[in-house]
């Protein structure tokens, strides 16, 4: 028995489901039915009630998911205690590490980080720039105690506390000398004969299928004429005249038309619910994230 296999019985237990469970851990469903099965044998009960549409707890499965519940819990907070104390002063001290999507705007947390340091200089960060399915992990086992995502890579995750920092949309940017450009905003319908660049779905698999969808709902499969592991590279293509490509508005570039020459597009009549927010587990004790979050709160609101 250990930590991984517990977490996820947890997982398995708050969603009633294998196939949920697997798809929000990142783990295939054999391997997470075959550490539910080991965890069963180790134990020697049953832990659940395997219907064909239907998936239970049994007594014992219940008395176990209390159980391990607090004991991950007290290990959280083992972690915290050893890795964090306060100075005889009252300065908050210790450790915390963040998790940020790299293509994303970081100005909110280049300045919370500046701010934080300059009033508790005690206090140290690691930095984890991640693709959304990995920071997702990240949170969910505690390998990184706070996030700067987008709300799709968090969603559906229970018990996870989110704050909105910027709305962001999804755009399109397209080749400044191409056909499109003359608009400043497009129906999706209007690109259904046009190549895509594409990301590849592991490095964002939210935002792909979110876009995937979108296309699909408009009538058409979006025609990738290039795959890429990054945005940047995707723009590249877009302004060299290989074709067009999704973009968030929180990224982090300055006049990407300029840069990349090319145009960035509205799409119309969309329910564009990607906004870019701040997340944590609530159960996390970690004494420095109210810190964190106050001084990240005062900067948001003095920027609107």
């Amino acid at each position: 028995m250990n930590l991984l296999g517990l977490r996820y019985f947890i997982s398995v237990a708050e969603y009633s489901s294998f196939t949920k469970a697997s798809e929000h851990l990142y783990v295939s469903q054999p391997t997470l039915s075959r550490q539910i099965l080991d965890l069963e044998v180790e134990l020697g009960v049953q832990l659940f009630v395997r219907g064909r549409h239907s998936l239970t707890l049994t007594e014992p499965g219940s008395r176990l998911l209390h159980e391990a519940t607090e004991i991950i819990k007290r290990c959280d907070n083992i972690r915290e205690i050893v890795k964090q104390e306060d100075d005889n002063d009252g300065n908050v001290m210790g450790l915390l590490s963040i998790g940020y999507q790299g293509f994303l705007d970081t100005k909110l947390m280049q300045h919370t980080l500046k701010s934080v340091t300059k009033k508790h200089p005690r206090i140290d960060f690691s930095l984890s720039q991640g693709s959304p399915p990995e920071l997702r992990h990240h949170l969910l086992f505690d390998k990184c105690d706070v996030v700067f995502v987008l709300n799709t890579c968090i969603d559906s995750i229970p018990n996870i506390e989110c704050i909105k920092l910027q709305e962001n949309k999804l755009q399109i940017a397209v080749p400044r000398n191409c056909r499109l450009s003359k608009y400043d905003s497009i129906d999706m319908k209007e690109l259904a004969n046009e190549n895509f660049i594409m990301l590849e779905r592991k490095v964002s698999p939210f935002t792909v299928d979110y876009a995937t969808s979108l296309c699909m709902k408009h009538g058409f499969s979006p025609n990738a004429s290039y795959y890429v592991n990054d945005a940047e590279k995707a723009l590249l293509l877009v302004g060299s005249g290989k074709g067009i490509t999704f973009l968030h508005s929180s990224n982090k570039i300055n006049s990407p038309d300029e840069t990349y020459d090319i145009k960035v597009l509205n799409i119309e009549g969309i329910d564009n619910d990607l906004d870019f927010v701040f997340a944590f587990k609530r159960e996390n004790t970690n004494p420095i994230i109210p810190v964190f979050v106050s001084e990240l709160m005062s900067f948001n609101e003095r920027t609107k």
